[in-house]
């Protein structure tokens, strides 16, 4: 067992519990001294309790609100402007992993003076600005893990044209998980979102070498999930539902890296992207649709067979992972064929021709994964 555990500057504080938000929220921005705090809420998120409970904490918060599903350019620099014309010294997130990647955006775009946009996506390619750089609160109210990683994406739906942005300072300052800010999430976003966080623990560990650190983390994400997500319908028990919140955070503990020669292809990670940029699928979709197949090929080497038996052995599996992961998705409701999700075959062949180049892969692979 050899490799390296790397911490990369991010989240300072993560505060978990049901009913804390207008308590953390309120303590998180007198902690970080700013004035002028401006939100970004999630268009579904209006009239909610995580609306009121915003206002109890930031009375005088400017809120920007919008449908940020795949996010656009446009819908970054749009939230920039309405920033940038309130003055504001500090953002607030709250919502799915799109509204809070619009929150990531925006901060970037104003760190890199990006006002138009068909220039985000080459900015996204160039150099991290030197900033200065908004502080980011991000409360999540799904389990995509969009609140811990140090990256945001974009998607220029016209051009077919998806990108990311790694930086250490879009990662948030602070994250409150609180599981009734949860509960206007609908079900069918909330469960894809948790085998989104499946995804991110059950592929890498499979695709990445040995680490007594990353291994535990994602082992027990993985074992919260399967255990609690499906007890979490129509509301479920609200602990539970913060499990889960904490697990998708352990699924995808971005600071802590596995380094490890001879790894294998995340191929639902991958092909995340293109099913995104040129389907417009949805990031819960994609993964129910890719991850069981994914799983299958990277355990045809020795190394990832041998990894899928530490899964399968710690989660109790009776049988190989890739039918569990497909049952599993089943169970959720989650389409598992491309069919069940409305992609024909032209569509999927884009996608694999699109994700090869991409990724500098196998696009044969890529059509298996994607059951073409």
């Amino acid at each position: 067992m050899q490799g390296t555990i790397e911490f990369l500057p991010t989240v300072q504080r993560i505060r978990h519990g049901e009913g804390i938000l207008a308590g953390a929220l309120r303590e998180e921005i007198a902690a970080s001294g700013a004035r002028r705090p401006f939100a970004v809420l999630a268009r579904a998120l209006v009239g909610t309790p995580v609306e009121s409970a915003l206002r109890e904490a930031a009375p005088g918060c400017v809120v920007h609100s919008a449908s940020f599903e795949h996010v656009t350019p446009e819908a970054v620099l749009d939230a920039a402007r309405a920033a940038a014309d309130t003055g504001a010294d500090l953002v607030i997130a709250l919502g799915g992993g799109s509204a809070l990647d619009t929150a990531k955006g925006l901060r970037f775009a104003l760190a890199a003076g990006v006002s138009a946009p068909e220039a985000l996506l080459p900015a996204m390619d160039g150099p991290s600005p030197a900033g200065p750089w908004l502080a980011q609160i991000s409360v999540p109210t799904t389990l995509s893990g969009a609140e811990y990683t140090r990256s945001f994406s974009a998607t220029d739906r016209a051009r077919q044209d998806k990108r990311s942005h790694t930086a250490s300072p879009l990662a948030s300052r602070a994250i409150v998980y609180d599981p009734l800010a949860t509960l206007a999430t609908p079900d069918a976003l909330w469960l894809g979102s948790g085998f989104v966080a499946l995804d991110h623990a059950l592929e890498v560990f499979v695709a990445s070498g040995a680490h007594p650190v990353a291994d535990t983390l994602k082992r027990e994400a993985a074992r919260t999930l399967v255990a609690r997500l499906p007890q979490t319908r129509e509301g479920g028990a609200h602990e539970d539902r913060l499990a889960c919140q904490i697990a998708a955070w352990m699924a995808d503990h971005s600071p802590l890296r596995t380094r490890a020669a001879g790894g294998g292809v995340p191929w639902s990670h991958l092909l995340a992207y293109d099913l995104a940029a040129i389907a417009g699928v949805s990031y819960g979709v994609t993964a129910s649709l890719t991850l069981a197949n994914s799983l299958r090929v990277l355990a045809a080497s020795a190394s990832g067979l041998a990894r899928t038996r530490e899964l399968e052995a710690a989660l109790g599996i009776d049988g190989p992972l890739a039918d569990f992961v497909e049952g599993f998705a089943a169970r959720l409701g989650l389409p598992t064929t491309p069919a069940g999700a409305g992609l024909d075959a032209a569509t999927l062949a884009r996608v694999a021709a699109a994700a090869a180049q991409r990724g500098r892969v196998d696009e044969a692979t890529c059509r298996r994964v994607l059951g073409g």
